[in-house]
């Protein structure tokens, strides 16, 4: 997968709080071997479809302006690596920790509890953890987008195959 930065074009369509606006952003010919690191699904969108992706706004653009804007890729496997590895980790971490505690503290029937117990609690936190970064991917996720430029009121932006 390209850590390349994606150029493409599209429309504004909608204005939000600060210098942010959602585009929409037209699939291209070079979206067909894409695998859906600008933000959408165009890989696996029919020719000519649209995805829609919140973006910086550094030149203040109006609604309906046509624009060229860059798309920082996304790193799938890292993001995979935290939501997989991190709890599983945290899972076996505490059944570790768990096994520490209950030879140090019980030598009896309670010890697989504390084990248990251990290992499901740091899971939770974990999981809790991840909600927490997500929440924080999707405030920050106009970051992946920026508009470079204005494009010519002429330009044929529209998807492949619609007439108007």
């Amino acid at each position: 997968m390209s850590k390349d930065i994606k150029r493409r074009a599209g429309i504004v369509s909608e204005r939000m709080e600060g210098n942010r606006v959602k585009v929409t952003v037209i699939n291209d010919a070079d979206c067909g071997d894409c695998e859906g690191t600008c933000g959408g699904t165009e890989g696996f969108l029919s020719e000519g479809a649209t995805f829609e992706v919140t973006a910086m706004d550094p030149l203040g653009v109006n609604k309906g302006d046509r624009v060229k804007l860059e798309i920082e890729p996304r790193s799938f496997g890292k993001l995979a690596a935290i939501v997989f590895g991190i709890p599983a980790s945290m899972l076996l971490g505490g059944l570790g920790i768990g096994t520490l505690l209950s030879n140090a503290l019980f030598a009896g029937e309670y010890s697989k509890a504390l084990q248990g117990g251990t290992a499901g609690l740091l899971f939770l936190l974990s999981l809790g953890g991840l909600v927490i970064y997500d929440r924080y991917l999707a405030a920050n996720s106009s970051t992946r987008a920026k508009i470079t430029q204005f494009l010519d009121e002429d330009l044929d932006c529209s998807p492949a195959g619609a007439t108007g």
